[in-house]
Parts: structure tokens; sequence; C-alpha cells
């Protein structure tokens, strides 16, 4: 095992099931170190203190995209310095896919600016691992239960298509690591299968309650 954390980050659509299934990983990751990282909204007290996600330039997505990354300092340095995996719901993938997904309904080059900030800096936890749980659109509406308002971008199937298809071409390419899960598995199946994966993955099979 390296001296630095295997890190799994949490994607999908909002409703998706993210965080509760990286609540159960923990329990699933018994005798691993494992820490959990929240996801910015919930780091940052709620949704309302984060950024405006519809920029309406570059200068506004690189000015909201540098708000996140001190999200992402802030939540990183919290975790145990000696952890052998972080969970993270959402990661800096989140932050490219939505920039992927601007562009796509604005039409503003949002994408190409915001990948070369975020490779440039130094504070991102970029993943070993992406896990990503697909969720079809009409199930996030029925999952919503009032958490985002009507007409909310991350309740939008116009973005929530384009943020799948950023990932659906994340999964192509030769790292990080990407496992496709359906979301509408029950739980405690999504927690099985994803710390089968770390386990094999991060190479913990040799640790006391490995699969």
């Amino acid at each position: 095992m390296t001296s630095q954390p295997y890190v799994v980050t949490l994607e999908g659509p909002c409703c998706a099931g993210k965080t509760t299934l990286g609540r159960r990983l923990l329990q699933e990751l018994d005798g691993l170190k494992a820490a959990f990282a929240p996801c910015y909204a919930d780091y940052a007290g709620g949704r309302r203190f984060l950024p405006r996600q519809e920029a309406r330039s570059v200068r506004e997505r690189e000015q909201a995209l540098l708000q996140l990354l001190d999200l992402e300092a802030g939540r990183l340095a919290d975790l145990p310095s000696d952890s052998d995996a972080i969970i993270a719901d959402r990661s800096v993938h989140t932050l490219l896919a939505h920039s992927y997904a601007l562009e796509q309904m604005t039409g503003i080059r949002l994408f190409a600016p915001s990948v070369r900030l975020l490779h440039e800096s130094l504070i991102p936890a970029w993943p070993d691992l992406v896990v990503y749980l697909d969720l079809p659109q009409d199930a996030v509406g029925e999952r919503n239960h009032g958490k985002f308002p009507a007409g909310s971008i991350y309740t939008d199937p116009a973005f929530n298509t384009s943020v799948r298809a950023y990932f659906s071409r994340l999964a192509g390419q030769k790292t990080p690591h990407v496992m496709w899960l359906d979301a509408t598995l029950d739980p405690a199946e999504l927690a099985r299968l994803t710390g089968l994966r770390v386990r094999q993955m991060a190479g913990f099979h040799d640790i006391e309650g490995a699969v």
C-alpha cells in the first residue's frame, strides 16, 4: 500500500443516493481506515452557500470554481491524515461535468478553461476510482421530495443528460477507473458491490475483514 490514500468518488445526478452509499461504504470497508468527505453543499452548510451554477461567462465560471476549490481544500483538510481510503461525495469531476453541461446548454466555451484551472491547482484529490450512480431522469423527480425547487438546474433533464455524457466519456479513458452502477438497486447491494471493487482495485485483500 502506498502512503497516499486510495480516493473513491461517488458521482451521479442529485437524489441518486451518493451520500447514502458513502456512509454505507464506511461500514462495508470495515478493517480499513476509511474517511468520508461530504459533498460540497453539505460541507458548506447548505446549497445556498455555494456559488451560482449558471455561469454567463468564462470568468464567472472560473470564479465559481475557485470558491469550490476552497471547499475542496477544507473538506480534505478535515479528514484523518492516516486514512487508507477516502470516500468522497462528489469530486473535481463533478465540477468538470457541470462545466461541460453548461457549455452544451449555453454554447459558452466553459469546459476547456475549467480543465486548465483544475489541473493547474494543487488542491484537488483526483480520484483513483469514480463510482457513477446512474439514475433515470424520471426517478430523479420521484426521489426529489421538494429538496430542489421547480426549475432547479440540478433536476433539469438537459443538464443531467450532459453530465451523464461527461462521465460516459470519462469511462472510455484509461484513468481514472470508472464503475457504472444502477442507482435503483438496493442500497445494501450497491455498497457491497462498491466495497468489493474498492478492495480489489486498491489491493486491500490482505486486511482483516476483506471480502
